[in-house]
């Protein structure tokens, strides 16, 4: 009570504003998510209900416009042409190589080509270029006739026996000789094994059914390396490369030589000596 009447006197003494704990001002309430979806769809259907799609054909158009391209000669076609036929001018031509075979072994003679034969069964006997191609050889093979039933291989390699190829070679008709056959092969170099320096390596196998005979070169196996070369240049090419004497617009410096050099021509040569040391100083 006491409380009470100290308050109603300090209002009647002075002008007193009471302020409530909380603010009477509503404060702007967030919009909730339901508001957010209301509004996007609100948007989204009055922007969709701005677009219409239609088709030609419902308007009386065509769905399908064809139109032909009929084909003329460009600029760019003819400025290639130009171009090729201006290369053409200062190309040099391609040589053509001229091919040749080097034998790395020698046949045996005819004296002691039997002989061999006999010993080991089987022996090369003949090698040739092949005179339709360039880059092939053919061989003759003599056997010993040891039995009815027999072939003759000549496994071959380009590539130092990575890969190697079994070649039958063909009976030669006519040809028994005592008790001997011949059989006759042909090999060839082939792509990417022909260029200078290639080589072929052969061996020959003869199977009978007495077994298998082997002739190899004496364990060297037959090798036949394939040399490239090509025509000679032009007289005007071969002659510009002949060496040239240069010429210097700088005179050469003269060589003095004296069997003798009198006393006065050797103080003067010294003296022009330390001049010439003295003006390089300055």
């Amino acid at each position: 009570q006491a409380a009470y009447l100290l308050l109603k006197l300090l209002v009647k003494t002075s002008d007193v504003r009471l302020i409530p704990r909380c603010s009477p001002v509503p404060r702007k309430r967030g919009a909730s998510i339901y508001e957010e979806t209301a509004e996007y769809m609100r948007i989204h259907f009055a922007l969709a209900a701005g677009k219409r799609v239609s088709f030609a054909d419902t308007t009386g158009g065509d769905l399908v416009d064809v139109r032909e391209f009929v084909a003329f000669d460009s600029d760019e076609e003819s400025d290639s042409a130009k171009w090729e036929q201006e290369q053409a001018k200062y190309r040099k031509p391609d040589r053509e190589p001229t091919y040749s075979l080097h034998l790395e072994f020698q046949t045996p003679p005819p004296e002691a080509l039997l002989h061999a034969v006999r010993n080991n069964k089987v022996e090369v006997e003949q090698i040739a270029p092949a005179e339709d191609d360039p880059l092939a050889f053919r061989g003759v093979i003599r056997v010993l006739n040891v039995s009815f039933h027999k072939a003759v291989y000549i496994r071959s390699t380009m590539d130092n026996w990575a890969n190697y190829f079994d070649h039958p070679a063909e009976y030669v008709q006519g040809s028994h000789h005592e008790d001997t056959d011949q059989f006759s092969f042909k090999l060839c170099f082939a792509p990417p094994f022909t260029s200078h320096g290639s080589r072929l390596e052969f061996v020959v196998r003869y199977e009978t059914a007495e077994g298998d005979f082997w002739a190899n070169n004496s364990s060297l196996n037959y090798g036949v390396t394939l040399l490239l070369s090509y025509e000679d240049e032009p007289a005007v090419a071969i002659a510009n490369t002949d060496e040239q004497q240069i010429r210097s617009i700088l005179k050469p410096p003269k060589v003095y030589r004296y069997s003798c050099m009198p006393e006065t021509m050797f103080l003067h040569i010294f003296y022009l000596e330390i001049m010439q040391t003295e003006n390089h100083k300055y």
